[in-house]
């Protein structure tokens, strides 16, 4: 090995030349813990430092340049690499304590700030008076202590400003370089994350009137949770009825209780909604967050319901508008500032967005983006390869960055980038009371991190630090694919990996059961609630025979099935084949369909900000026969089948009122204009213009059609029969505990299928609820059955033969008055169910 503190090292005929050689030794194994941060080094060579080279030297040499070469006996060169250093630096300079500003620590009444930096040749604190200054009022060189380096300052420090002035060797610049950069750790910023801001997060002028004393709605059990997910721009830039025009798009429009949006949460939350998942809302790099330099489209109306205007006009402008989903970030421990009305209160204004859901009934989640950042080396924007170079991205065999999640993807098999999740997290939990967190692409870390991350919030109390930590719902995509595929750097945290973990993973098989096909084929493939086999499109008829057609729904029916027992791996039933099978044992693609342990670790969804909405879907999957009436029943069929199930419902925001985006499949950057929400029920924002081109433009000749037709166009009523029927069934689930069992033993003894095997009645799926001796509430037996054809059905069963069931009082009263015509005959065991209508009949225990 050869290092040089200031670079210079050669490549040479007989090795590597140009700095101090370190020679390595041959021998020894790896930890069992190093194995399994690092299983793909398990076939490698072990190289040791021999003893006589002091550790002094090491950390030494950290800080500089390093290669490796071997040498034979000839002496010519052999092989020759670089190094990666970042197993040695956890090994070395793992730091357990308090990073980023530090108020009055060890009782000393002043400012302490401290910034993990091992390889660092150099530190200063660069502090300004002012957010706009370019020159600093005092430059405070650090001082460090293993790998911290740490700047004291006084009381008066508070309100000011820093940026870090780091002198470090950056290998993919094979320079020595001094980065200016804001701090990881940054709790406040300045316009644009420009500096890193002294704020006092305990002190008054952060926090809304009441915020100390203020709580959490109280969640019994993750079996309650229920998530409604929202963009935070989304839900009130449209609202008329937010009072203040300044306030639509922001963080305070949460707090105005008045509005069409919180008027419609709070309504959902009456009828039983647990929590709000809010997109990210960290700091991050797409939106700027001045907002002189937005542009806007302006009313687009005026065009044509196909017309191509409308989507040139939101390109035109992107990377100018104010939107973003915000998967791209930044400062994580920052909120961001577009949705601040003023973003020197960026703190405040979002304690108040907290304060308002919670005063509303509603716990907060929120979409952490831990995976990957927004950029990587020296540009701007990459405060963490600044300050660590190498350090906190993932990084091939070769030394080349891996960018599997779509950008620069985190190591958090890497200690510290595990303990900057960690503390966010936990600064989240306390300093915002955020009830819950999703991670976007939580399978690129690994078990260990979620087990860490676990026990760090459990550890929260209400006594000490303000909020219960063991109510902190945790879940995230669990997808296998990318840099972390089939454990091969290490025990992702996967779907089938997070068995027993208690964390919910989104549920695809009922997604795709319901819907018909994934956001990989065909937009048009058919599903269980869009009319496969039992009203099969043009598209379906021309490219599936009618057995196929069958085969396929039988199929979709077990995966629902599966996804209706909280997607559970050991339960058994019935399949369509008419064998007993586990739901690990029904296929999924060539996967197993269930694999969870408890219900809770299911999250069981139709839609989500990603790919087509659910309305949207229903409008590209349904045969043009469709009605839109029909299309609306389609709808409400969906969303039936994942709020009466078991596992954790999941809606994207909207979804009850028949939310369009034109059919848009990524609308991460399409404007206010295709994202829009009408919670006045006047519309659904359909027929608004062909979706985006970049993102949508092969599907353009499918699109059309539909949107050129005014007949697919939802009317108020369409809107309003969706957004009834969600509360009445939402209400339902919350009527009885049979709808949100805990374990498997209680749903594998509760919960059975009926008109299963090959001769069901093919699209309808029956489901009884017993309460075998359980205290589950008033209700002792519950039958549901989902009629997903186009026809009435009367399903018959010996085994509900003397059961005195009658249509559950919510639906005696429903708004829809074909529901109300579902009917079930206690002497022939006989429930008779209208076209497209889920129907759930009841027994209370006293009849």
């Amino acid at each position: 090995m050869v290092t040089s503190l200031t670079g210079g090292l050669n490549l040479t005929s007989t090795g590597v030349t140009g700095g101090t050689q370190i020679p390595l030794t041959a021998g020894g194994t790896l930890t069992q813990d190093e194995l399994m941060r690092y299983p793909q080094l398990a076939s490698y060579f072990v190289l040791q430092v021999p003893s006589s080279v002091d550790l002094d030297t090491i950390k030494q040499a950290l800080k500089g340049q390093n290669a490796f070469s071997i040498v034979g006996q000839s002496g010519t060169l052999q092989y020759a690499a670089g190094i990666q250093i970042a197993g040695v630096l956890d090994d070395l300079y793992y730091y357990p304590g308090k990073l980023g500003v530090i108020f009055n620590e060890e009782q000393s009444g002043g400012v302490r700030i401290k910034l993990w930096a091992p390889t660092a040749q150099s530190v200063s604190l660069q502090l300004f008076d002012q957010a706009n200054d370019s020159v600093p009022t005092a430059i405070i060189p650090m001082q460090e202590h293993n790998g911290v380096w740490v700047a004291n300052g006084a009381s008066d420090w508070k309100g000011k400003y820093y940026l870090y002035s780091v002198t470090v060797w950056v290998p993919i610049d094979g320079a020595l370089d001094t980065n200016v950069t804001t701090d990881p750790y940054s709790v406040d910023i300045a316009l644009n994350g420009t500096k890193s801001r002294i704020t006092d997060l305990d002190s008054p002028e952060t926090k809304p009137h009441g915020w100390d004393v203020q709580k959490s709605p109280p969640l019994q059990s993750f079996s309650d949770m229920s998530l409604y997910e929202l963009h935070i721009r989304d839900f009130s830039v449209n609202d008329p009825n937010v009072r203040n025009v300044h306030h639509r798009g922001t963080y305070e429009a949460f707090a105005d209780q008045n509005s069409d949006g919180m008027r419609h949460l709070r309504e959902l939350a009456g009828s039983g909604l647990k929590a709000v998942h809010i997109l990210p809302s960290f700091h991050f790099a797409s939106v700027n967050e001045d907002k002189s330099t937005w542009q806007t489209t302006g009313d687009l109306s005026q065009y044509p319901p196909d017309g191509e205007q409308q989507q040139l006009a939101v390109a035109a402008i992107q990377g100018s508008d104010a939107y973003n989903w915000g998967y791209d970030p930044v400062h994580y421990m920052t909120p961001q500032g577009s949705y601040a009305i003023i973003p020197d209160n960026r703190v405040l204004e979002y304690r108040t967005m907290v304060m308002g859901l919670h005063n509303a009934g509603l716990r907060v989640v929120q979409d952490v983006v831990f995976n990957h950042t927004s950029a990587y080396g020296e540009g701007p924007n990459s405060n963490l390869d600044e300050v660590v170079p190498g350090y906190y991205h993932r990084l091939d065999a070769n030394g080349n960055l891996e960018t599997g999640s779509c950008c620069p993807d985190t190591a958090s098999e890497h200690r510290m980038m595990e303990k900057l999740m960690i503390d966010t997290l936990v600064l989240n939990a306390r300093e915002y009371k955020i009830d819950g967190f999703r991670f976007d692409i939580m399978s690129f870390h690994f078990l260990y991190n979620m087990q860490h991350i676990q026990a760090a919030l459990q550890a929260l109390t209400p006594q000490t630090d303000g909020v219960d930590g063991s109510k902190i719902y945790l879940y995230g995509e669990g997808w296998n694919f990318g840099d972390t595929a089939n454990n091969q750097i290490g025990p992702h945290a996967g779907q089938l990996d997070l068995y027993g973990y208690g964390i919910g993973t989104f549920n695809d098989r009922i997604r795709d059961g319901i819907r018909g096909g994934s956001p990989f084929t065909d937009e048009r493939v058919q599903g269980f609630a869009t009319g496969l086999f039992t009203d099969p499109s043009d598209y379906t008829n021309a490219n599936t025979p009618t057995a196929a057609q069958l085969s396929q729904l039988l199929q979709a029916a077990d995966w629902i099935r599966v996804g209706l027992t909280g997607n559970l791996r050991d339960y058994t039933f019935i399949n369509g084949a008419g064998n007993l099978v586990s739901g690990a044992q029904v296929d999924y693609n060539g996967q197993p369909a269930g694999y969870t342990a408890t219900p809770i670790e299911a999250i069981n969804y139709c839609s989500v900000h990603d790919n087509q909405d659910l309305f949207d879907a229903v409008q590209l999957k349904s045969s043009f026969n469709d009605s839109i009436a029909t299309r609306a029943r389609r709808q409400v069929m969906a969303m039936s089948l994942v709020l009466l199930g078991q596992g954790i419902p999941f809606f994207q925001g909207g979804d009850d009122m028949l939310r369009s985006k034109d059919m848009d499949q990524n609308s991460y950057d399409s404007g206010d204009w295709f994202n829009k929400i009408d919670w006045s029920g006047k519309t659904a924002n359909w027929g608004i213009g062909l979706p985006i081109a970049s993102q949508n433009g092969g599907q353009w000749p499918i699109m059309q059609p539909l949107l050129s037709n005014p007949s697919y166009t939802p009317q108020p009523e369409h809107i309003a029969y969706s957004a009834a029927a969600f509360l009445e069934f939402m209400q339902i689930r919350y009527s009885s505990g049979l709808f949100r069992m805990p374990t498997f033993q209680e749903v594998q003894q509760n919960l059975t299928f009926l008109n299963t095997g090959p001769n069901q009645i093919p699209g309808v799926i029956v489901m009884t609820l017993d309460s075998n001796g359980g205290h589950y509430g008033p209700v002792k037996h519950i039958l549901v059955i989902f009629n997903a054809t186009s026809q009435q059905v009367t399903f018959v069963d010996a085994s509900l033969q003397g059961l005195h069931l009658r249509l559950h009082p919510v639906q005696q009263n429903s708004s829809d008055p074909v529901t109300q015509q579902s009917t079930f005959d206690s002497g022939k065991g006989a429930a008779t169910v209208p076209a497209l209508t889920t129907a759930v009949f009841v027994r209370k225990a006293q009849d």
